[in-house]
C-alpha cells in the first residue's frame, strides 16, 4: 500500500483502519457524474454556461471521464485513427508520433509547411533531420511543440535540450523499432507484454506506455480494422494520482489494483443513483456519440477519474496544486 505521510495534507486523510470512507466513494461518482454531465449540457445539449453549480468543476479545468472526448484526443482520432487510407504500418507510426506531442496545433502546423497528412511524414517518408527541423521552426515561432502533461523524461539524453531528445532519440527509436512493435502487439498474449515492450522505448516509462496502451484499443473501437485484441477493461495501471484517490476512497486496502475493479463494477449502480449517466456509444453508421442509460465505465475511466477526484479533493481543502482555470473554447465532437 502506498504511504503519503510526508505530504502536508497527509493529516487530512480518512484513517487507514476503514474499509470503505462513504464521504470519499459518494464524492468520487458524484464528481465522475457532474464531470460528464457538463460534456453532455455544453455539446450534446447546447446549454449556456454553467454548465454545472459546483464551483470547483465549474471554474476549473478537469479532464473528461473519456480521455477520448479531450481535444487532443478527439484531433488524434479524427485526423489519424478514422483514416481509411493509413496502412497499419502508418497508422500506428502516426498515432504514437502525435501522442508523444499530443500537441495538434505543432502538427497543423507541420501540414501547412511540410504538406505531411495530419502533420506527420508517413513513415516510408520520415527522415529524422527534417523532423527535427520541423520541430526547431515550430518552436522558433514562438510555441512549445508539445503539451506539459505528456512530457518525458529527456534525461536520456544529459546536457541536450528536450527537443533533441524528442527527435533524435525518441521518435528515431520508434521509427526502428516500430515493425517489432506491431509483431509484439499482432501476437501478445496479454496486454502486460505489450505495456513491457512500450516501456522499453527510451524515456517511455509506465505513463506514456499505459497512454499509447489506451490509444490502440481506438483502433478496434472505432474502425473495423484489428490490431491489438484488448480493451480497456483487460487492463489499467495505478498512477500516483489513482493510488492517492484509492487512498481515499479504501484506505486500509493492501492492493489497489483490486479498488479499481470494485469501484468499476459498482459504477453501473452508484451512477444510476444520480441520475441518467451519458455513457459513450460510438454508432459507427453515423459516426456519431450517442447517449444511452446502457453502458459500463471501464477500468480505464475509473484509474482515470481516481487522479482527477484527488485533484479535485486537494482543492476542497486547500491543499496542492491550484489547478488551471477552465477557459472553454469552441470545437466539434469527431465525426461532426
Amino acid at each position: 500500500m502506498a504511504t503519503f505521510d510526508n505530504y502536508a495534507w497527509a493529516d487530512k486523510l480518512p484513517d487507514e483502519t476503514l474499509d470503505v470512507s462513504e464521504e470519499h466513494r459518494s464524492e468520487f461518482f458524484r464528481t465522475m457524474f457532474e464531470r460528464q454531465m457538463i460534456w453532455k449540457r455544453r455539446f450534446l445539449d447546447g446549454a449556456p454556461r454553467p454548465w454545472t453549480e459546483d464551483p470547483i468543476l465549474r471554474d476549473y479545468k478537469f479532464t473528461n471521464v473519456y480521455r477520448e472526448l479531450d481535444r487532443n484526443s478527439q484531433w488524434q482520432i479524427r485526423n489519424i485513427i478514422l483514416d481509411p487510407l493509413l496502412s497499419l504500418t502508418n497508422l500506428v507510426w502516426k498515432t504514437m508520433v502525435f501522442r508523444y506531442f499530443n500537441n495538434p496545433a505543432t502538427f497543423e502546423f507541420a501540414q501547412e509547411r511540410y504538406g505531411w497528412k495530419a502533420g506527420i511524414p508517413d513513415y516510408d517518408q520520415y527522415d529524422e533531420d527534417r523532423f527535427a527541423e520541423m520541430i526547431a521552426a515550430y518552436r522558433a515561432s514562438g510555441n512549445n511543440p508539445y503539451t506539459t502533461a505528456y512530457l518525458i523524461n529527456s534525461m536520456a539524453t544529459p546536457g541536450k535540450p528536450r527537443d533533441y531528445c524528442y527527435t533524435h532519440l525518441v521518435v528515431p527509436t520508434l521509427h526502428q523499432r516500430l515493425g517489432e512493435l506491431i509483431r509484439t502487439v499482432l501476437a501478445a498474449e496479454t496486454p502486460e507484454q505489450i505495456i513491457r515492450f512500450l516501456r522499453s522505448l527510451p524515456s517511455s516509462a509506465t505513463f506514456i506506455a499505459h497512454e499509447f496502451y489506451q490509444d490502440f484499443t481506438y483502433i478496434s473501437r472505432y474502425t473495423t480494422r484489428r490490431f491489438m485484441r484488448f480493451t480497456q477493461d483487460d487492463y489499467t495501471n495505478v498512477g500516483p494520482g489513482a493510488s492517492i484517490g484509492l487512498r481515499l476512497i479504501f484506505p486500509s486496502l493492501k492492493r489497489q489494483v483490486d479498488g479499481i475493479y470494485r469501484l468499476r463494477d459498482e459504477s453501473r449502480d452508484e451512477l444510476a443513483k444520480l441520475g441518467n449517466f451519458p455513457y459513450l456509444h460510438w454508432d459507427r453508421a453515423g459516426w456519431r456519440y450517442r447517449v444511452s442509460r446502457v453502458g459500463e465505465i471501464t477500468l480505464h475511466q475509473v484509474e482515470m477519474w481516481l487522479c482527477e477526484y484527488q485533484k479535485y479533493w486537494k482543492m476542497r481543502i486547500g491543499e496542492g496544486k491550484q489547478r488551471s482555470t477552465f477557459e472553454p473554447q469552441t470545437r466539434k465532437l469527431v465525426g461532426q
